[in-house]
C-alpha cells in the first residue's frame, strides 16, 4: 500500500475534517443558541476571568496601566496570581484583545475552536517526525483532537486543553534531542507550558519524563552511562533553560500556590484501590464519553483494532506499547494518580496522554493493517463482540441508546471494511476507514453533549446571558452605593450563587472563588470555625453573616434578595429597595486601618471558643507569640459569652447508641432541643455549636460502590434555617474533615423556646458535645466601638489599587491595623522610612507605628515577580548561547 508523507494537503485535508466535524457536532448549539459556558466553574470562573482579563489587556494598550493588586478580587488580591491558573500563561486568551468588548463572547468560543484544531494541528507537527503517512496523520489528528477529554473540557475547563496542545511538541523536542538535534523546541516548550499552567506543568513534566526514558531505552538501550549521563545532561540543561524562561510568570504563581488555601494535603482514601465501581466504568467508558476520577475515555472504535494489533506486532514498536502500558497501569492505582496529582486526590487528569498515544497506534494500525493474519481477526472480533455484549448490559442498565448503540455499530462497520481489504487483495477501504472514525468521534461528542444523549447541553448557559447576569445580579442597586469612599460590600449566607461576580461590577467585598485563593485568609476564616468556609472560598456567603467579622472587614453594605432580609446581621438596615433586592447599611463598620494598642498572643488566642475569638476581635488584635511591639497593652478583661442550658425533648427517626454516638435511619432525622431560660437569648445571637463530628453512611458492598461520605446538618429555629455540609472524601479537590460545625442563628429579638437539629443523610454519626452560646449585642457598644476605631483611623489621602498613602498623629506607639490580606508584596514606609509589616488577626497587614505623626505610604509588587524576570532574562541569554553553540 502506498504511502505519502505528511505535506501541507495533509493540513488542508485534516482543516476540512476539522470544520465539518465542528459543524455537526457544534451546529446544534447555534440553531439554539446555547454556549459553550458551563453554568457552574464556566459562569463563576471562566468566562468571566477572560471576560476581566481582556478588559485589562485592552486597557493597558489604551494608556490605562496594568493593576498587579485588584481590589475587586475577594477581599483584594494579586491578578498574576489570582488569575495565573486561568487566563495569564494561556497564548489564545490574548488573541480576545483583538475583539471588542461586545463581541468578546463570539471570542471566547471562537478561541476554544482554536485551541481544539491546535490539538490536531500540534499532534500533526509530531506524526510528521515520527513519519507518520497523509492519511494516518488526518486519522490521528482528529482522533486526538476530538477525543472525549477535549471535548468535555471545550465546555467545561476550557485550559485543560492547553497540555493536549502542549505535550506532542514536548515529546517532538525530546525526540530532536535523543537524534541529536537541536533542543531549542524542547526548551521553548518547556517555557510556554510552564508559563500556561503551573498544574498541568508538573503533570507534563512527569509524562515527559517516562516518554524520554522509553524512547531512550528502546533507541539506544542504557549500555553505555557515559552517553546516557551525557543524554540525560543535555535534556535536563534545556528543561532548565526552559525553567528559567518562564519564571517571570511561574515564579510568581507558583509562589502564591505554595501559599494557597488549597495545596496538596494527601487524600482520606485508600492509595491501594478504587471502588469496584470504577474498574467497571473503565471498560464502560472507554469507547463511550464518560470518566471516573478523570479517567476519560471516549476513545474511537477503532482504537481496540489497533491495540490488539501492536500487541501483536509489539517487537516492531516496543516504546509505544511501553508507554501505553504504563499509563494504564497507573489509572489502576489511586497512589500512582496521587502523584501524579502532585501528591493530592487521584484525579487521573494526566490522561490527556493516553489519545495522544492511541492516535499514534491507530496511524501505524491504518498504515499497516494489510500485515493483518486470519488469527489477528479472529482476536479482534472476540474484542468486538465483547463490547458488543458489554454496551447491550449497559443500555439495559443505562438507558442512553445512542452512547452505547453508536460504538457498536460503527465498530462492526469497520470490521466489515477490514474484512473486506483483507478478503478483495486490491480493495483500500482507507477513505472510508477515516471517514467512519470522523463520524465516530463527532458522534460520542453529539451522544455527549445532545439531548438524545446525556444533554449536557442542559448545564450550558443560554448565549448572551453570561454577561447579562453578571450585571443583574442585584437588579443594579449597587448603582445606588456612594462614589468615593472606602468600603466594602457584603451579602448574606444566603447568597451562595455569589462568586466571583463583584469582579465585573467592581465591587469591594469579601468572597472570591478561585483556586489560588490567600491561605492567611483561610486561616482567618478556620481559625473561626464559620460554617460557610469552603477551601476556595474561605469569605463565601457574608461570613455567614457574623456582625462583628462584618464589622472588622469593613462590610458597611449588604446587597442581597428581599427573602434574605432575616439573615441580615444584626445592626444592618434597609436603605434602598429595588425589584426585589434591597441595599442594607451599617454605621458600625470599621475604617480601612486603624492604630490598635490592645493585643492577645496566638497562643492564648486560640483556646478560646469560635464565639469568643469573635468577640475578641472587637477589642484587640492577635499577634504571633514571637512578634513582639512597643505601645501594645495585654488584653486580660473577661469576654461575656453565655452558655444557654437545654434538654432534648423530641427525637425523629434517630436512635441513641453507646456514649455520643447515634443512628440516623430514615432522611431528614430531627433533634428538638428545648432552651431552659429562653428569656435570657432577647438582645443577644444565638450560636449552635457541635463538635467531635464522625459520620458512616449506611452503604452496602463499599469495595463494589463508590461510598458517599458527604452529609448535611441543619438548624431550624422560628424561621429561620442555617445548614452547613461535609463534602465527600472522593471530592478531593474541596473535601476536608468538619470536626465541628457552627451555626450563626442571629440576633433574638422574641422569645424561641424550641430549636431543631436535623440531619439530612442515613448512617451512624457521632457528635461529642453541642453548646448553645449566647454573644450579648448592644447597639451603643457597637457604635462606640466603630467610633473608637474611627477616632484612631489613618486618614486617607491615595488609595489606589498598588499604592495607598495616608496620615495619622497618636500620642502612643502602637499597631496599625489594614484590611489588607497579608502577603510581602506590599511594602510599607514611615516618614519616607522602610519598615517590616507584621501579620496581625491571622491573615491581615499590620505596621508598627512610633508616637507622633505618621505619614504612612504602602507600595504593592507582585512577590518574586522581580526575580523571575531577572530569570527568565538570564533563561534567554542561556538560550541564544546553547542554540548557537549547537548550530557551529
Amino acid at each position: 500500500m502506498e504511502m505519502q508523507p505528511i505535506q501541507k494537503r495533509t493540513w488542508l485535508l485534516y482543516t476540512l475534517f476539522f470544520m465539518g466535524m465542528v459543524l455537526f457536532i457544534y451546529g446544534y448549539f447555534m440553531m439554539t443558541g446555547t454556549s459553550f459556558i458551563w453554568q457552574g466553574d464556566g459562569f463563576s470562573q471562566h468566562y468571566q476571568l477572560f471576560y476581566d482579563y481582556v478588559g485589562k489587556l485592552q486597557g493597558l494598550l489604551a494608556g490605562n496601566g496594568f493593576a498587579f493588586w485588584d481590589w475587586t478580587i475577594g477581599m483584594g488580591a494579586d491578578t498574576l496570581i489570582s488569575y495565573g491558573y486561568y487566563v495569564v500563561g494561556d497564548p489564545f486568551v490574548y488573541l480576545g484583545i483583538l475583539f471588542p468588548e461586545s463581541l468578546r463572547e463570539l471570542a471566547y468560543h471562537l478561541l476554544l475552536l482554536a485551541r481544539l484544531w491546535c490539538i490536531g494541528a500540534s499532534f500533526l507537527f509530531y506524526a510528521q517526525k515520527i513519519k507518520l503517512s497523509h492519511k494516518a496523520g488526518v486519522l490521528g489528528a482528529i482522533m486526538y483532537a476530538f477525543s472525549h477529554y477535549a471535548i468535555y473540557n471545550v465546555t467545561r475547563h476550557p485550559f485543560f486543553l492547553l497540555p493536549l496542545v502542549w505535550y506532542p511538541l514536548l515529546c517532538l523536542g525530546v525526540e530532536k534531542i535523543l537524534r541529536k538535534e537541536s533542543a531549542a523546541l524542547f526548551t521553548v516548550m518547556v517555557a510556554v507550558s510552564a508559563i500556561a499552567n503551573f498544574y498541568f506543568f508538573y503533570k507534563l513534566t512527569l509524562l515527559v519524563l517516562l516518554y524520554g526514558m522509553v524512547r531512550y531505552g528502546f533507541l539506544y538501550g542504557f549500555h553505555s552511562w557515559r552517553e546516557t549521563f551525557r543524554m540525560i545532561w543535555q535534556c535536563v540543561l534545556s528543561y532548565l533553560i526552559g525553567v528559567m524562561l518562564s519564571a517571570v510568570i511561574f515564579l510568581p504563581i507558583a509562589g502564591g500556590f505554595l501559599n494557597a488555601s488549597r495545596s496538596p494535603e494527601g487524600t482520606a482514601t485508600s492509595l491501594l484501590y478504587y471502588p469496584l465501581e470504577y474498574y467497571g466504568l473503565l471498560l464502560v467508558n472507554f469507547f463511550t464519553p464518560g470518566s471516573a476520577f478523570w479517567t476519560v475515555g471516549g476513545f474511537s472504535i477503532f482504537t481496540l483494532f489497533s491495540l490488539f494489533f501492536l500487541w501483536k506486532r509489539r517487537r516492531h514498536d516496543p516504546a509505544l506499547l511501553t508507554v501505553l502500558l504504563i499509563l494504564g497501569i497507573f489509572t489502576l492505582m489511586p497512589f500512582f494518580g496521587s502523584v501524579m496529582n502532585g501528591f493530592a486526590g487521584p484525579y487521573n487528569r494526566f490522561t490527556f496522554a493516553i489519545p495522544f498515544y492511541l492516535a499514534i497506534a491507530s496511524g501505524r494500525f491504518l498504515e499497516e493493517r494489510e500485515r493483518m493474519k486470519k488469527k489477528e481477526f479472529y482476536w479482534m472480533s472476540g474484542g468486538l463482540l465483547f463490547f458488543t455484549i458489554l454496551y447491550i448490559a449497559a443500555m439495559l442498565v443505562y438507558g442512553d441508546l445512542l452512547v452505547f448503540s453508536l460504538p457498536i455499530v460503527i465498530g462492526w462497520i469497520l470490521w466489515s471494511l477490514l474484512i473486506w481489504e483483507h478478503r478483495v487483495k486490491k480493495g483500500n477501504a482507507t477513505n472510508l476507514l477515516l471517514i467512519f472514525v470522523a463520524i465516530n468521534m463527532a458522534g460520542n461528542a453529539m451522544a455527549f453533549y445532545y439531548p438524545i444523549g446525556r444533554n449536557t447541553m442542559n448545564t450550558m448557559l443560554d448565549y448572551g446571558k453570561a454577561e447579562e447576569s453578571y450585571a443583574d445580579l442585584f437588579a443594579g442597586l449597587e448603582k445606588n452605593l456612594p462614589q468615593n469612599e472606602w468600603y466594602r460590600v457584603g451579602v448574606t449566607s444566603r447568597d451562595n450563587h455569589v462568586k466571583n461576580q463583584f469582579t465585573y461590577l467592581n465591587l469591594m467585598g469579601l468572597n472570591s472563588y478561585l483556586s489560588i485563593t490567600d491561605g492567611d485568609i483561610s486561616q482567618f476564616a478556620e481559625e473561626l470555625e464559620v460554617g460557610s468556609f469552603q477551601l476556595i472560598q474561605p469569605l463565601r456567603n457574608g461570613f455567614d453573616g457574623h456582625r462583628i467579622v462584618n464589622h472588622l472587614l469593613g462590610v458597611r453594605f449588604i446587597l442581597t434578595n428581599q427573602e434574605n432580609v432575616a439573615y441580615l446581621p444584626e445592626g444592618y438596615d434597609i436603605i434602598h429597595e429595588k425589584d426585589g433586592y434591597v441595599v442594607a447599611e451599617t454605621k458600625n463598620a470599621y475604617p480601612f486601618a486603624y492604630v490598635e494598642n490592645t493585643y492577645l498572643p496566638y497562643s492564648r488566642f486560640a483556646k478560646l471558643n469560635p464565639i469568643e475569638k469573635e468577640a475578641f476581635l472587637a477589642k484587640g488584635i492577635v499577634l504571633d507569640d514571637e512578634i513582639e511591639i512597643a505601645g501594645l497593652h495585654l488584653f486580660d478583661e473577661e469576654i461575656g459569652v453565655d452558655i444557654i442550658p437545654f434538654e432534648v425533648v423530641e427525637r425523629e427517626n434517630l436512635s441513641e447508641q453507646e456514649g455520643n454516638s447515634f443512628e440516623v435511619t430514615e432522611e431528614k432525622a430531627q433533634v428538638t432541643l428545648k432552651m431552659l431560660d429562653s428569656k435570657e437569648l432577647i438582645g443577644k445571637e444565638l450560636f449552635v455549636y457541635l463538635e467531635g463530628l464522625q459520620y458512616e453512611p449506611y452503604e452496602d458492598h463499599t469495595l463494589l460502590n463508590q461510598e458517599d461520605t458527604s452529609y448535611w446538618t441543619r438548624v431550624k429555629m422560628g424561621d429561620l434555617e442555617k445548614s452547613i455540609g461535609q463534602s465527600d472524601q472522593y471530592s478531593f479537590s474541596s473535601y476536608f474533615h468538619r470536626e465541628t460545625m457552627l451555626f450563626n442563628m442571629g440576633y433574638v429579638e422574641e422569645v424561641e423556646d424550641e430549636l431543631t437539629i436535623q440531619f439530612d443523610d442515613t448512617g451512624h454519626y457521632e457528635v461529642e458535645n453541642v453548646t448553645l452560646y449566647a454573644l450579648p449585642v448592644s447597639q451603643e457598644e457597637d457604635e462606640k466601638v466603630a467610633s473608637q476605631k474611627w477616632d484612631n483611623a489613618l486618614k486617607l489621602h491615595t488609595f489606589d489599587n498598588e499604592r495607598i498613602e495616608g496620615m495619622i498623629q497618636q500620642d502612643n506607639p502602637g499597631l496599625l491595623v489594614l484590611s489588607i490580606p497579608y502577603t510581602k508584596g506590599w511594602k510599607a514606609s514611615i516618614n519616607g522610612e522602610k519598615i517590616d509589616t507584621v501579620k496581625t488577626n491571622l491573615g491581615f497587614i499590620g505596621v508598627p507605628l512610633s508616637s507622633g505623626k505618621s505619614e504612612v505610604v504602602l507600595q504593592y509588587q507582585t512577590p518574586l515577580l522581580r526575580t523571575g524576570m531577572l530569570l527568565s532574562f538570564i533563561g534567554f541569554v542561556l538560550l541564544v548561547y546553547k542554540h548557537r553553540s549547537q548550530l557551529k
